[in-house]
């Protein structure tokens, strides 16, 4: 083999490694890239159009709406801050804060945190949250707790999520509290109550003691990474707060997300329409 053939094989080979360390350095760490994230989020606020006076929507009147806005709205969303849609797994189900039960969009992607809360600032922005939950059920080692509460295949409607919800707030005495769903469980994140690990646990124990006739299993306490990004509607009355967690393309991102809130906008002033 001639000396300038290995020089070139040489050369070669720097080159590809040269690339790689650079395709490596641009990727986010490979505990990151596997998290499955989870954000939960509802599609009405109190910004948007309210019905009239005296006629309160059903559950199914809103879930219908936020169906809607799964399919048409929030693939777009994704879209534009460069996410692929077809990676999240998503579905409506029933979710719950202070006193209330609405029907929520759950999705799971698995993808780093930065891109995740990109996601969710970007889903708040379009929807005027003013929280969305981001949460990895899978995080060893951190500080915040949260409880399953599993029922039996097919028994979780979002009737029987509101009756339980309202035992475990009855129980736990906080305004604070909320949950999110998948089809057969009722995640509580003890995030923000206030409530001690031990006794928030206790607490929805007594709830699922207050109904033994949901046969539900509630889990033990485990670890789990969770934030709330917000907007502060009254002081950011444009999404400001949302828009900054966009990052470095965020100005150039905000025209088209401007755009799906205000086609959302006009969506939920039609349904306020079909309810009169």
């Amino acid at each position: 083999m001639s000396t300038r053939w290995t020089r070139r094989c040489w050369l070669a080979a720097l080159a590809l490694l040269a690339l790689a360390a650079a395709l490596w350095g641009a990727l986010p760490s490979r505990a990151e890239l596997l998290r499955n994230w989870r954000i939960s989020f509802e599609v009405l606020s109190s910004l948007h159009a309210q019905p009239p006076e005296g006629r309160k929507p059903s559950y199914d009147q809103k879930d219908q709406l936020t169906r809607a806005a799964l399919a048409e709205i929030v693939p777009h969303v994704w879209t534009n801050l460069g996410a692929f849609a077809t990676r999240a797994r998503s579905r409506v189900r029933a979710g719950g804060y202070h006193d209330q039960v609405n029907p929520a969009i759950h999705s799971v992607v698995t993808t780093s945190e930065s891109e995740a809360r990109r996601l969710a600032a970007g889903l708040g922005y379009v929807f005027r949250q003013y929280a969305v939950l981001l949460y990895d059920l899978n995080a060893e080692g951190a500080e915040l707790r949260y409880v399953s509460v599993r029922f039996p295949h097919g028994s979780l409607s979002p009737a029987v999520a509101e009756r339980f919800f309202a035992r475990a707030r009855a129980q736990l005495k906080s305004d604070k509290l909320g949950f999110s769903a998948t089809s057969t469980r009722m995640i509580f994140i003890n995030l923000g109550t206030g409530i001690p690990d031990p006794e928030f646990a206790a607490g929805l124990g007594r709830a699922a003691a207050d109904l033994p006739q949901l046969n539900v299993v509630v889990e033990p306490a485990k670890p789990v990474k969770a934030t709330l990004l917000e907007n502060d509607w009254e002081k950011s009355k444009n999404g400001e707060d949302y828009a900054r967690l966009l990052g470095p393309e965020g100005e150039r991102l905000l025209p088209a997300l401007e755009q799906l809130r205000l086609r959302h906008d006009s969506r939920v002033r039609r349904w306020v329409q079909f309810l009169r």
